[in-house]
């Protein structure tokens, strides 16, 4: 892993790192000590607390989910873009040029907008241009 600046973390390195076991795991949790320890700064939006939420109710269950919602809100290290109209507006950009989804698209325009590279085992991302996707 290079040096690394400003990152987007997906949801899907919150996910594996609070219900999975083996590698992708272990990855998703260095990314997150790495910048617990400011390696980097950190970036996220609300669709990823969403996004976290709800698969750890669906796997874990409700109390598990509240728990973690509450702890995710918590991450000193971790800072929250706003999800607004003109994100939208580029991320619908996104969506007629790369055919992505539209919750990608979001957190593709959060990352090029403000971070270096997304942290990510999504390889949907790979084909936007300009986002560099790492994990």
């Amino acid at each position: 892993m290079s040096k690394l600046k400003n990152v987007y973390l997906d949801s899907n390195v919150f996910v594996y790192a609070i219900l999975y076991k083996g590698e992708v795991a272990k990855k998703a949790e260095e990314y997150l000590r790495k910048a617990s320890d400011g390696e980097f700064v950190a970036f996220t939006s609300s669709l990823t607390w969403d996004e976290v939420v709800y698969a750890v109710r669906k796997v874990a269950g409700v109390e598990k989910s509240i728990e973690v919602g509450k702890l995710m809100l918590r991450i000193p290290f971790l800072k929250f873009l706003e999800v607004n109209h003109a994100v939208c507006k580029e991320a619908q950009n996104l969506i007629e040029k790369y055919k992505v989804m539209p919750r990608d698209a979001i957190h593709a325009a959060l990352a090029l907008k403000y971070c270096d590279v997304i942290v990510s085992n999504d390889k949907d991302f790979d084909v936007i241009e300009g986002l560099k996707r790492v994990f």
